[in-house]
This record gives C-alpha cells, structure tokens and sequence, in this order.
C-alpha cells in the first residue's frame, strides 16, 4: 500500500544531471526538447502509446485492480473537510486526465474529456467504535478502496474519500486508475493538495499557476512526433539493441508458470549494511557510473548465476518526462527500457559495470520509444502468460520523501499490514536510496515463488554486494553467493552418506559367504527350474574353472550373449569366480555393433546358446555353448576358486550409446557394486526378499536385480527370454510372489493403467530411467498402501542407482517426483559451468562422487579424463568426479529435481541414447545430406524418437528404406519413430540448427514403401484404429507394418491389451511380431476366436458405435437399460 509517494522509476533532478553529464561525455546527444503545442481539435483523441496498453490489459482482464494507485494519508489536527473537498476539485479541474474516461469509437478506444467533473469527498465515522476497533477498521477499509476496480469506459478514474477517527484525527484515501496517473504523479498531487489546502482554508484563492498542456495535448503530439525519421532511428536502435536477446529468462521457480498471469504477489525486503551502501557509492563515482548502473549490474549477476544464461534482459521504468512542459501534470508518463547486458566471458565486475554504463546510456538516449510500440514493431510471439521482452524489473528509488506539510495539520503515511497482495512482473528489485542507508525490496509473483525462496535470493544478493566492495576486479564466477552454512549444507551435510559395508571384497566372495550361510535357500527360478544357493555356487565354479582354463583370470574381459536363463545367471558368475569381467552381447543388437563391441572389448572367450550363434558376427572368439558343453563342464571341480580378482578388479563393461557413431564401453569394479548390493539404505535388502530379474543383462538394471538378490540370499525369479505382455508380467509377479520389482518408466505407466492389481503384492517397487508422471505415482500410493514405490536415478557410469527417493502412501507430490538423495556412500553435487555450487532451487549440472563411480570408458582415455574429473571438494588425492550432464537442482529438504540434459542425450523406454549417435549413422546414408533427431513428448511423458532429414535427392528414401537401413547398424531401441524431410533445416541467428522451430511431427501417415490400402471389413477397421491410437498416426494402411509405422515392444503390449478388451480375444503378444501388419493381424484374430463370427460381430458393434454421437450412445444405453 503507498504512503507517501516514492516517485518510482523516477530519477531525481540530480541523477538526470549526472546522466545527462555521462551522456556528453560519451559523446550522446539526446534529442532536442520541443514544445508540446495544445491541441487545435476539441473533442476525443488518441490515446498515448503507453494508455493503449494498460487499456487492452484492461479490456483482457477487466474489473481487475492491479493497474489501481492508492495513496492514504493520516491528517492530525482540525481538519477542514470543505477546504480539502474544495482542493481535490480544483486538482481534477486543473488536470483533465483525472477527468478522463476511455471509450471505443468505430472500434479504437479514444480518450472522452469531461468538461466538468465533481468529486465529492465522503466521510466515514469511525469515532463511535472503540480505538481498537478503529484502527482495524480504517486499515480494512483502505485495504478495500485500494482494490476496489475502475470502470475505464463509464469513470470516474480519480475518487477519494475520508475517515473520522474523532474530531482531530482523519485518513484521507484517494486512488487513481494508472492509465491517468503515475508514480510521479503522486508527488504532483500531494504538492498541489497542500497549496491548495493553505490557501482554501485560509479563503484565499488557488496559488497555483495554470498548466501550460493537459495530458491529452501531449499524447496527441508524441502520436505525431514519434513518427517518420524519428521513429526510424529509434526503432533501428532498438531493433539492434534487442536483435537475438532472449525471449525468456529462465528464473527457476517453486511452480510451473501459469498459462496466464494472475498478477498474484507478495513482497520482501533487506537493509543492505550501512557500510556496504556507502561503498557502493563510491565504487559509482570512482567508476563514472551512478548507484543505479551498480546496482543493475549486480542484479545481473545474482540473474545470471540463477538462471545459467549469459545474456539478461532487465526491464527499468523512467519517468519519461524529459520536457519540462510534463513536469507538473498528473499523467502516465512512465516508460518502461529494455536494458541487455552481456555477461559472456566472465568478466571482472568492473569491466561488467563498464558494460552495464553503455547499455543504460543508450537506453537513456533512446526513451522516448515507447515500450508498447517497440513491442508491436519488434512483433514477438505473444504469451498472455508472461511479460513480453522480459519478466523482470529494476528501480532505483532515489527521489527523496519528505512528507508533505501544513501550517495547522501533521500528514504522515497510513501504514498498512501486507502486501498490496499483486506482482505484475515474476520478479522485481527496488533499491530504495534512504537517509537510513540502502534497502533492496522484491515484488514477486507468488503464483511462481515461495516466501522461503525469495528471502535465500535476497541472501545471495548480500552475499554478493559485500563481495564486490570487497574487491570489484573478482571474475563474475568468483563472487561469492552462497552463505558458509549453506556451502556446508550443499557440500558436507547432505553428502553425510558415508556407512560401512564390505568395500573390500568381491562380489563373488560375499556370494559364496552367503551360499554358507544358507546353501539350501532356492537362489533362481527359471520357469520349472530351480537351483539352490550350493547348486548355483556349484555350476558357476565348474564354469568358471573351465573359463580359468582357457586363460580367464582378473582383467580379462569374457563376452556373454545369452538369453534370460538358469544358465546365463550360471555363466554370468562363472565368470566373475574365474576372476573375469562379462561383457553383455545382447543378441538383437545388429551385427554391426555387436562386431564393434567383440573388438573394443578384446574378448578371447563368448559364452553363448547354440541357437544365438547365426546371429553373432564374425570373429576370433573361443565359443563356450552352455547347454552343449554341460557335460564336459560337469567333470569340472565345484570348489571355489581363488582368482586373485578383489573388489578394485574390473567385474563387468556395459555398453552405452555414444555420440561419435559407435558405443563406449563403461568399466564397473566389483566394489561399484557391492556398494549398491550391500548393506545400503534405499532398499531393505533381506533374505525373504523375491526379485524378478526382467532387464536385459546389457542394461545395468540387471546389475541391481542378480546383485542385489544373490548377495543377500533372496530368491531370483528369472522372467523368460520373450517380450511379455502386461498380462504376462502380471501373471509371473502373483504367481512367485514377487516383493521387490524394478520396472522404466514407460513400463511402470503402463501397468499403473492397465494392469495395477498385479503389482498388490510388491513391497519395494522401484521405477526410473525416465522422468516418472506425478499422477501415475498418486495412483499407486493411493490404491497400493503397502507398496513403497521408489524413484530411482543413476547413469551407468555410477553402477545403477545414485539418487533414490522413497514414497509411501499419504505422502503428497508437487509438480514432478524428485530424484531424492544420493544413497549410502555416495556423493552428488549441483554445480554451475565454473564448478561452483549453485543455492537451493538454482539449476545446475549433477556431478557425482563415491564408491559408485566406474573405472571410466574402455580404450577411451581422453573421453574418460573429459567425464571423470578430480574432485574440487574432495579430501582423498585420488578422489574424482563424475560429470553426468544432467541437470538438477536441489529443493528446500535437501532432495534433488531432475530437470533433463544439457547435451543431446536423451532417455527412451529406460535407455540411455545419444542422439548424435543416430545422427551420425543417418548421415552415412548415401541420399542424406543433414540429419536431425530428437526426443518428441509425447501425452503421459513418454518419448518417441523423430529423424529430421535434408536429402540430396528430390525423392526422398522412405521411413521403411531408412528404418531398415538403420535397423542394420543400431538396436531397436535407437531406431526413430518418425523420419521427416525438409528442404532445409531452421537455423538460429547464429547458424546452429534451431531445434525448437523444427516441425512438430505430428500424426500423418509416413511415406513408405507399400501403398496406403484403406481397410476392408470391420476387423481391420477396428485393428488399424487402435494402431493409430496407439501409434498417434492419423491414418493406417492394412499393408502397414506395425513396426516400421514406430512401433516398438513398450506400444506392442498396449496394441494387444486394447486388442483383447476390445475384440474380447485371448492374443498372446508374440503375435503381433508374427503378424505385424493390420491385414495379418485381423486373419489371426478371427482364426482364434473362440465362435465362428464372433470376432466380426464385436468389430462391427464398436463401428458402430464409433459412429455415434454422445447423444445417440447415451440414447442406446438408456434404452437398453430400460
């Protein structure tokens, strides 16, 4: 609520000097002063450039009173009420904005001047009530008169009234509309009110001189004078000032921003340390700069180091009264600069303030261009939802307050409690300039912000006003931010994840710990197999002492390509007990990769199935076939083996997708992985335990599944080689009682939709490698209340889990599902691009510490010393980093956000992908000149793969031609969903390709090489509409193959699951790969059905049904019912 006025975005008679010296000094000229004439014409007339917009504000949200301006002023002493009445309209006959209203003729808004207007002034008697009362309710009621909204088209847009406490004490309100009135001239009018009160109290007559202009005369001129060569060379500054600035300035917020503003604020404050103040003067004047570039310059900073973005658009108001004619009218003069700084090349803070002079020279040089017509030239994308150009504001308030006096009255403000409850920017910084010192206010949206988060902010801004006085030639990434305690907190205490666990010893050598503690516990089942902890110990010596035979020992790399089995567990340990590290081969990878793999990893030995080995590639490997050679490894001793591999010994490569066009291989130790298997704290690990092993060995989930069941001496339940269905899942899970169950994202959505009762009886439900959906997660935690779900974060080159966090029913989620807490033995750090922590809420990269961390990339030094650093905070000279290029923030409570990438790597169906990597086998292509891929959202977070290509032919390859082109080089789960061609790629002012103006891909049909054949009965019409359901392709062909049109397993299980819903039809999943066209499709579907015609019955009811309207469905059914 205003008191006195402040003058707001004003600079005083003495800063305009300064400016104006600066301004000659770097040779500036500012434009010429000329007379406002007086309007010829009576009559409407346009309004200015700047009453446009708070109009069409207006005019989009009326009745609102944000755009309101109260003043309230405790009069003590024998008031005058006539004489004050008489004052208010002698100001409103002398200034004929207040006199104002805004109508629309043939359909522009034109300002209507009243010729007369009355203001009457009336009295509310508080005096009756007690005095406690009293105040309370001349607080409430300025409150209310401060929001209660104008009414542009019918005015009055100036109204005031009184309250009577008693005889000698009043509170006078007055509030104007800011289209007719601005900060300045709230100054005006108390200066008039009191001259007039003097001389009306006295039966004097006006003292005061009649105004040369009205409002109305000067928005007639700047129409006319902001127009041809003027507005040219204005515009042309602009234009180049703002040329590539930001749109956006990307402020981390405690909530999504809204789809439209709702101008809902609160506001904070700090006294800066009389001390600091005063040197922030004197660095100005040292520096040639007046407090208000310093200040800015330091606001840009604490900006940029929020926002991790080198180039800020702040926003500044000035009073836009540079002619002396404007002085003295009450009007909205006010202008709003866009000021850009370049804070690229971490700069000292006095070479920044040197920047930060020139921007705001210029600025001051050029404002008379109004913000509004800059904003309609500069034609940006509107977003009702945000401020255009930029979103956060900067004053000085520096115009002294003195209150205004009488001979026979004491004026002091009214203050009121609160805030005046609206924000109309998401952030704004007031540096008011006091007798008492400096005080640094922030306005702030509280639709975005958090009090908490806002009072760290002002903490930071502290931080860094006392270190610039203490030495402003500090590179920017060197000013402080951050308190001591809060560096402890981010650095020390939540890191405080050091527990014991068996750190020096392998995981084979617990394993066999364990077979002694309970050797005839049920270790693996595999549909009717099943081996005990001694049998599986037994095997797995046997084999590891034929693999030791063959040369196998510690860093000798032995590659395994097997499907899910009793034996591939067996060989996976064998090799390990030989001292040996497995390579997964996965065999649906292309043979291509699969080559490369072989001979990065340099394996002597494969062990494999007889039926994998036509898919291998070729190569010099000994082949160890399990199932064929059992009876010459049978003769083989079961004692355990001493290998000599210990827990720094490599115990396993995982192969990653890489940007450069091939894989990397990334090499775990045995102690990675005892340190997530072992007596941690992000799952209860016990021998009661059920694990289903259901990842793909070459996914490093499965490290979690095998390791962290057969270490503890719980029972692994071995999912079989094919894809399932949900169905399927659902079965495995219920029928062994599964209790600790890790699924991807995509997976875990799926069942939460499809199939949640399966999952009842999972006591730990871990899910990850995607980002989780909020209302899937409130779904489990409501319907399964004795599940605890567990979101789990980790990249491969930290072995599986880094960040857990754990969830129970009850608990409430916010706008996504954090990544939690590094977990035991682990570190995470949030660091910004000079390796400093960034504050709570604050973007940054995620890097990680620990016993997790793997060796580094197989034969890939300069790439391992690219990711894996040393450690800025460590205290052990061999401690290192993990640089995940991830980014992150910290909350509030000390869990962690993930907020996505800051390279092209992405996540999809629970794999790490780099998409450079798919781009560079695009461009091998003979026909393709540019490629692109990206990571399209789709409904429910989850992400299809779009290729965007720039061909050399005017007939382009087909999605079929490049899908199988592709298909021989990367897996499937590389493979792009949709290819589309463009005659050229969107670039950025700068020449990058601008990935944000790429096409959406939207759901038509891709071009492939069969024709479209529309469908010819009532099952393939049914079939094909849930394809393209599914699918999200607008039209499917009975031709079309499911797989090419981008169908992978995670969408096959939903094709089948709406398939049997729908057609009532038991279909196995396979099907679908054996049939993968809607045409095969449909045959198989009839030839199942459990009655002849059945199948074509459903299909033609659901046609029909299709066809209906709501009205005629609800029409049916109530009939039916009837």
């Amino acid at each position: 609520m205003t008191g006195f006025p402040k003058g707001a975005g004003a600079l005083s008679s003495e800063k305009s000097e300064l400016f104006a010296l600066l301004l000659k000094k770097k040779h500036i000229d500012l434009p010429q002063a000329q007379t406002i004439p007086r309007r010829t014409e009576a009559g409407p007339c346009q309004l200015s450039f700047a009453q446009q917009r708070l109009w069409f504000l207006d005019q989009f949200e009326p009745g609102s009173h944000l755009y309101n301006i109260p003043i309230a002023v405790r009069i003590a002493g024998q008031l005058d009420a006539a004489a004050l009445e008489q004052s208010l309209n002698e100001i409103v006959r002398r200034h004929e904005a207040l006199g104002t209203t805004f109508v629309t003729v043939n359909e522009s808004p034109v300002q209507k001047i009243a010729t007369t207007l009355s203001v009457a002034l009336p009295l509310v008697d508080l005096s009756e009530l007690p005095e406690v009362e009293r105040e309370v309710e001349a607080r409430r009621l300025a409150v209310e008169e401060a929001q209660r909204p104008f009414d542009l088209a019918s005015g009055p847009l100036f109204r005031a009234s009184l309250l009577r406490l008693n005889d000698k004490d009043h509170a006078l309100l007055v509030t104007m509309h800011h289209i007719v009135s601005d900060g300045w001239s709230l100054s005006v009018l108390m200066r008039e009110l009191t001259a007039l009160y003097e001389a009306f109290s006295e039966n004097q007559p006006s003292p005061l001189a009649e105004l040369p202009i009205q409002y109305a005369d000067y928005a007639a001129w700047q129409r006319e004078w902001l127009s041809g060569e003027v507005l040219a060379e204005h515009l042309s500054y602009w234009k180049q000032q703002l040329a590539g600035a930001p749109t956006v300035l990307e402020l981390p917020t405690d909530r999504p921003h809204p789809a439209v503003q709702s101008f809902r604020g609160a506001h904070q404050s700090l006294a800066v340390s009389k001390k600091v103040g005063e040197e922030l003067k004197a660095l100005s004047q040292r520096e040639g700069a007046t407090l208000f570039m310093t200040m800015l310059a330091a606001f840009q900073i604490l900006l940029s180091r929020y926002t991790n973005q080198e180039d800020i658009v702040v926003g500044s108001p000035i009073a836009g009264r540079n002619r002396a004619e404007t002085e003295g009218l009450i009007g909205y003069f006010i202008n709003m600069l866009a000021l850009r700084t370049d804070l690229s090349g971490d700069p000292t803070f006095r070479e920044l303030l040197g920047r930060v002079r020139e921007v705001a020279l210029g600025a001051y040089a050029h404002q008379d261009m109004p913000f509004e017509k800059l904003v309609e030239e500069l034609q940006s994308g509107r977003d009702i939802g945000r401020h255009p150009v930029f979103q956060v504001m900067f004053a000085v308030q520096n115009t002294p307050q003195q209150a205004p006096e009488l001979s026979k009255l004491a004026l002091r403000p009214l203050k009121l409690e609160g805030d005046s409850g609206t924000a109309k920017f998401d952030l704004a910084l007031f540096v008011v300039e006091a007798a008492e010192g400096l005080r640094a206010v922030v306005e702030y949206s509280t639709d975005l912000f958090e009090a908490a988060t806002i009072t760290r902010m002002l903490g930071h801004f502290e931080q860094l006003l006392a270190g610039i006085v203490a030495n402003p030639d500090q590179r920017l990434s060197e000013l402080p931010l951050l308190t001591a305690a809060e560096r402890h907190q981010l650095l020390m205490e939540w890191n405080n994840t050091a527990s014991d666990y068996p750190k020096d010893r392998s995981i084979h050598e617990l394993f066999e710990a364990r077979v002694e503690q309970t050797p005839d516990a049920v270790a693996v089942v595999f549909e009717d197999q099943q081996l005990t902890y001694a049998e599986l110990n037994r095997r797995a010596n046997q084999v590891a002492r034929r693999l030791s035979a063959r040369g196998v020992g510690p860093e000798v790399r032995v590659g395994i390509c097997m499907e899910r089995s009793v034996e591939m567990i067996i060989g996976l340990l064998g090799i390990l007990k030989a001292g040996g590290a497995y390579v997964p081969l996965d065999a649906a990878y292309p043979r291509e990769r699969l080559s490369f793999m072989m001979k990065d990893a340099a394996v002597p030995v494969l062990i494999t199935q007889q039926h994998l080995l036509e898919r291998l590639p070729t190569h010099d490997a000994e082949v160890v076939c399990l199932e064929t050679s059992w009876r010459e490894i049978a003769d083989e001793c079961t004692d355990n083996l001493q290998s000599g591999a210990g827990a720094e010994s490599l115990a396993y490569v995982i192969y990653t997708s890489g940007s450069t066009g091939v894989p990397k291989g990334v090499a775990v130790r045995h102690r990675s992985v005892v340190r997530l298997a072992k007596q941690t704290n992000y799952v209860d690990f016990s021998a009661n335990e059920v694990f289903l092993q259901f990842a793909p060995v070459s996914f490093d989930a499965s490290t979690f599944e095998l390791w962290g069941c057969l270490l503890n001496g719980a029972r692994l339940v071995v999912f079989p080689a094919h894809i399932p269905s949900l169905e399927e899942l659902g079965q495995i899970l219920q029928q062994h009682q599964v209790t600790i169950l890790w699924l991807t994202a995509g997976l875990f959505h799926q069942m939460v939709d499809e199939h949640l009762q399966s999952l009842r009886g999972v006591r730990q439900l871990l899910a990850g490698g995607d980002v989780l959906s909020v209302s899937h997660v409130e779904k489990v935690l409501a319907e399964l209340g004795e599940c605890q779900l567990i979101n789990g974060y980790g990249p491969t080159e930290n072995t599986t889990f880094t960040c857990c966090y754990r969830m129970t029913a009850g608990m409430k989620l916010k706008g996504s599902v954090p990544i939690g807490r590094p977990i035991a033995n682990t570190q995470v750090y949030v660091l910004d691009s000079h390796m400093q922590p960034v504050p709570v809420g604050v973007t940054g990269e995620l890097y990680i510490g620990g016993d997790g961390l793997a060796r580094g990339y197989l034969n890939r030094l300069e790439l391992t010393s690219e990711r894996f650093i040393a450690h800025p905070f460590g205290t052990e000279a061999e401690a290192r980093l993990y640089k995940t290029g991830d980014l992150a923030r910290y909350l509030a409570d000390g869990n962690l956000e993930f907020l996505g990438r800051r390279d092209q790597q992405v996540k999809v169906r629970g794999y790490r992908i780099e998409l450079g990597e798919i781009e560079a086998v695009l461009m091998q292509h003979p026909a393709v000149d540019e490629a692109v891929v990206v990571a399209s959202e789709e409904a429910g977070g989850d992400k299809r793969l779009v290729a965007y290509l720039v061909t050399q032919e005017e007939v382009a390859p087909s999605a079929s031609e490049l899908r199988r082109y592709l298909k021989e080089k990367l897996p499937d789960y590389m493979l792009p969903a949709a290819f589309m061609v463009l005659s050229e790629m969107p670039l950025t002012p700068n020449g990058k390709v601008d990935r944000r103006a790429l096409p959406a891909p939207g759901e038509a049909r891709p071009e492939m090489e069969a024709g479209y054949v529309a469908p010819r009965n009532a099952v393939e019409d049914v079939v094909a509409g849930i394809w393209g359901e599914v699918l999200r392709v607008e039209r499917v062909g009975v031709d079309d193959n499911f797989f090419e049109l981008g169908g992978h397993s995670l969408l096959a299980t939903q094709v089948i699951s709406r398939v049997r819903e729908a057609m009532r039809v038991e279909v196995p999943l396979r099907t679908l790969f054996e049939a993968p066209t809607v045409a095969e499709l449909s045959q198989r579907l009839v030839a199942i059905e459990a009655r002849p015609g059945q199948t074509e019955k459903i299909a033609k009811v659901l046609q029909r049904i299709k066809g209906m309207s709501p009205e005629d469905r609800r029409e049916t059914l109530q009939r039916k019912k009837g």
